[in-house]
């Protein structure tokens, strides 16, 4: 009778599972302090922001952490970033974060490690929260035409400029949004954007250059509109959600 004798590989690990060599970091437990930063009105704000976390590894060769401190709007540049040597367990970091004028709300801090072999971490997300000044922004002049005459039958629309110009303590950066409310009815933006259709779903404002504070809105008027007294009611709102106080105007269309 022959017997037939099988001779198994030692392992550290059970069919489908990773060897402990191959299994990336474990990050877990992240702090960041401080949570909030007041901005200054006005001009930039560096603050040290520290970063805590515990690292595991299966090998024990965790080696690198790397975190960066986002803005909230995308496509924008780091605002301050650092990595650093590390081991397992719990460590600590800090990172100088330099915050734009007009910066407000939360921003994303991400932190991610790597081991010996180059495995990366799972991502921890965390958020410094910027607070703005406690000063709305202001309209300080609107140009909006009394009245004007719709089209004749047949003939192509005019249009109709709507301008508001505003201000606000800490920078035009901290303004969110500036909108006319249209006879207590529908709400639309007027856009600092040089015409390029970033903050209006695409359309064209009619704005002449991009980031001066003259926000526009250019409304097309055809035959077709109804005469009669039209309202329109203009509010900024900054990027705190503090907004200026409402100012209407009316226009006549004949």
């Amino acid at each position: 009778m022959v017997v037939a004798v099988i001779f198994m590989a030692g392992c550290d690990s059970a069919p489908g599972t990773l060897a402990l060599s191959e299994r990336p970091p474990v990050l877990q437990n992240l702090t960041v302090s401080p949570g909030s930063v007041v901005a200054v009105a006005g001009a930039e704000t560096t603050v040290n922001l520290s970063v805590s976390w515990t690292a595991q590894d299966a090998d024990g060769d965790v080696e690198r952490i790397f975190i960066v401190v986002q803005s909230p709007d995308r496509g924008q540049a780091a605002l301050g970033t650092t990595e650093k040597e590390i081991g397992p367990g719990a460590g600590q970091a800090t990172v100088q974060v330099t915050f734009p004028a007009g910066s407000a709300g939360p921003h994303p801090v991400v932190v991610s490690a790597s081991d010996g072999r180059g495995r990366v971490s799972n991502m921890l997300i965390g958020t410094v929260d910027v607070v703005g000044g406690s000063e709305p922004p202001v309209i300080s002049a609107l140009e909006v035409p009394e009245r004007i005459v719709r089209p004749a039958a047949g003939e192509p629309p005019v249009t109709l400029p709507l301008v508001a110009v505003v201000e606000d303590p800490d920078g035009l950066a901290n303004i969110d949004r500036v909108e006319v409310n249209v006879n207590g009815a529908s709400t639309l933006l007027l856009c600092d954007d040089g015409g390029q259709g970033a903050c209006n779903n695409g359309s064209s404002s009619g704005d002449q250059t991009a980031g001066d504070g003259r926000f526009t809105l250019t409304i097309q008027l055809g035959s077709g509109n109804a005469p009669g007294v039209y309202s329109f009611s203009f509010k900024a709102i900054d990027r705190s959600g503090l907004e200026s106080p409402v100012i209407t105007r009316n226009i006549i269309v004949e």
